[in-house]
């Protein structure tokens, strides 16, 4: 049982199926946001905070011991919406986090970390960062920041490369990229509770059609499986790539270009 978390983006959608579930978990959860939220546990409490403000993040750090970031933007957007939300906000948390004395951050990456991958290919978590969009790429420098910050102080984290979180899949990709909020909530206690560096990990369930893998030795157990639904249309099939829509926003020239560049060389598909 941990003393205390603080959860970001408590008010949003994946930050409000998590907070019962890490409530259950610590003596104290801090949950912050820029909306206001009404604690749902006895052991919750909620601050306003604006992640932007690097004062206001170091006061709210104070006696945490362990930290959920799901706080940002969490789609495609112009670098002006970007850049505060996804990557100032970041770079505040670990700071704060590192000052304060916090001994762990589990965090919300993407599978858009890898969206340009194609889906005929299924990767581990050593792959080639591709990114797919603007979001992608601040996904990735949060990924490469938390290194630098486990490298450099001995600041570890867990981050999960969520695909779609809800109760169950409701179109063909999500056979591949759901994660049920149960299996979510398994991984984010993992990332608590068990030794970490600077990991990253695939957040999506037992699904038989998933384009990706966790490492082996990651005692993640899945309680859930995309199989066990039926498929609600076939618009995966016109996906090239892992990302989906967001690879295929503003996507421009050759189609396979994405797909067959490789920085070692090999073939894409």
């Amino acid at each position: 049982m941990l003393e205390s978390i603080l959860l970001t983006g408590a008010a949003g959608k994946l930050g409000r199926r998590m907070r019962a579930p890490l409530a259950a978990i610590c003596n104290r959860l801090i949950a912050t946001d820029i909306i206001p939220i009404d604690p749902v546990a006895a052991n919750e409490s909620f601050v306003l905070c604006d992640l932007t403000d690097t004062a206001a993040v170091a006061t709210l750090m104070k006696n945490v011991d362990g930290v959920v970031h799901f706080g940002g933007y969490p789609r495609e957007a112009p670098w002006e919406t970007i850049i505060p939300a996804n990557i100032l906000t970041t770079t505040n948390l670990w700071e704060a986090a590192l000052s304060a004395g916090a001994r762990r951050i589990v965090y919300a990456s993407t599978n858009h970390v890898i969206g340009f991958h194609p889906v005929t290919r299924c990767i581990g978590t050593t792959a080639e960062i591709k990114c797919d969009s603007r979001y992608g790429v601040s996904k990735a420098f949060a990924e490469i920041l938390a290194r630098f910050y486990y490298e450099k102080f001995d600041l570890p984290s867990l981050g999960i490369r969520i695909g779609r979180c809800d109760d169950r899949p409701f179109d063909e990709r999500m056979m591949s990229t759901w994660i049920h909020p149960e299996d979510l909530a398994q991984l984010i206690t993992l990332g608590l509770t068990r030794p970490v560096r600077a990991d990253v990990v695939y957040g999506i369930s037992a699904n038989s059609r998933a384009w990706c893998e966790n490492p082996r030795d990651f005692p993640y157990k899945p309680a859930h499986h995309a199989d066990d639904y039926p498929q609600v249309d076939g618009t995966a099939g016109s996906w090239r790539y892992q990302g989906g829509p967001f690879a295929d926003h503003e996507y421009v020239g050759d189609p396979e270009r994405a797909a067959t560049y490789y920085r070692d060389g090999s073939a894409g598909p």
